[in-house]
């Protein structure tokens, strides 16, 4: 159970997401009321309606790191409801994992041109960033993991992990 761990990287309602729910519900309300009035002006509200659900969903997203024996899965949920598979690769296939900003990763020669944001935007935790080598997989992560998630990459592959 040693090399078993998860982190909920969680988020809270913002003003914007609270906005475009309300306005949700409006555009249903008044084109389910304005469809026997006038059809093409309903079909655009409900269309509105359904437009503002899809985005909503995008403005609430949580991660979830898993950390199992040296594999680390990080997963996207949007709304507490659906998951999403973001990436999967192995600690060991990582150059280096250190805070954003450090002169270890300023530092770093040949960084993948890719970038994936994995935490919320509403998140106050340390960003760190992973620069996975795996195959066709190159990237650099930007991630938040907490202390633990960190202790446990370092025993698998020290030399790539900087706590600084």
């Amino acid at each position: 159970m040693d090399h078993l761990y998860e982190q909920l990287v969680t988020t809270y309602k913002t003003g914007a997401y609270k906005t475009i729910n309300a306005a949700t519900f409006v555009f249903a309300i008044m084109g389910l009321f304005t469809f026997s009035i006038n059809l093409i002006f309903a079909v655009v509200l409900l269309c509105l309606a359904a437009g503002s659900f899809v985005f909503k969903r995008k403005l609430f997203v949580e991660y979830e790191y898993q950390f199992i024996y040296g594999e680390i899965k990080i997963e996207k949920i949007l709304e507490m409801k659906k998951r999403i598979k973001v990436v999967t690769f192995n600690i060991k296939e990582v150059g280096l994992l250190a805070p954003e900003g450090s002169d270890a990763l300023k530092d770093y020669f040949n960084k993948p041109s890719a970038i994936v944001k994995c935490y919320p935007n509403t998140s106050k935790e340390r960003v760190f960033v992973a620069m996975v080598t795996e195959g066709n997989n190159k990237m650099q992560l930007k991630f938040v993991p907490d202390e633990e998630f960190l202790n446990r990459c370092y025993k698998i592959n020290p030399r790539a992990v900087k706590q600084i």
